[in-house]
């Protein structure tokens, strides 16, 4: 499994993800967020055979700006999950229940791109696209808990530039890790898109955003201590 969140910025975007690849009861580490180009990065969700068919075919699509791709990238994924369907023995099963067949093989694909302001497509298994604006996405099992977290902050991510916007993702990921979302793992990778390039944070980055993290849980459970009120007397 895996967690994508996409955090758009007054600079730019954040791209981040969990780094933990499963395959049954074994897991290691490894990329989850790709370059489409040298202005663009894509990331999915859920069985990893069809990421891995998509991604074979997104190489070969020429170097243009996000919005003109779109139909070709949901032609991708369609034909993807077609030919996965067709070589299913599972599909003669289920002819005639169009989300079941669906659901043999879950994905779930989301692209960003920044040119003055954000653009973020997402495409579902079923090759249906529709971009995300104002508002922070996120993807795979964990997806509930990175909305809940980032629910009290949603008010003032247009504030935010990529410095705290990664911090707020790192701090975000980290926790879902916590809780025990099957299958999310460290390490944690951050991705920045910039106006005409896209950039990976160092495992330096990665550590002063560790570091930092855990100063703002600190700072947090010290405010929510300093602030409690004692209980009213009854009577």
């Amino acid at each position: 499994m895996t967690l994508i969140l996409v955090l758009p910025t007054t600079e730019g975007i954040v791209m981040a993800s969990d780094g933990q690849v499963t395959a049954g009861m074994v897991r290691a580490s490894g990329e989850k967020i790709f370059q489409l180009n040298q202005r663009c990065l894509w990331a999915a969700s859920g069985e990893l055979a069809l990421i891995q068919r998509v991604q074979e075919r997104l190489v070969t699509l020429p170097d243009k700006p996000l919005h003109q791709l779109r139909n070709e990238i949901c032609q991708i994924i369609n034909q993807c999950v077609t030919e996965l369907l067709q070589l299913d023995f599972r599909t003669q099963f289920l002819p005639k229940e169009p989300n079941a067949l669906l659901q043999l093989h879950p994905g779930d694909f989301v692209f960003a791109e920044y040119q003055s302001t954000p653009y973020i497509l997402h495409i579902l298994v079923n090759g249906t696209a529709e971009w995300i604006t104002d508002r922070p996405f996120a993807s795979g099992s964990g997806d509930l808990f990175a909305y809940a977290l980032l629910q009290k902050y949603q008010p003032y991510l247009k504030q935010l530039g990529l410095d705290k916007a990664s911090l707020l993702a790192y701090k975000v990921i980290e926790e879902t890790i916590k809780v025990g979302a099957y299958g999310l793992g460290p390490p944690i990778h951050i991705w920045h898109i910039k106006a005409g390039n896209v950039e990976k944070l160092t495992d330096e980055n990665i550590a002063a955003l560790r570091d930092a993290a855990q100063e703002l849980r600190a700072l947090e459970i010290r405010l929510l201590i300093s602030g409690k009120e004692e209980p009213a007397h009854v009577g």
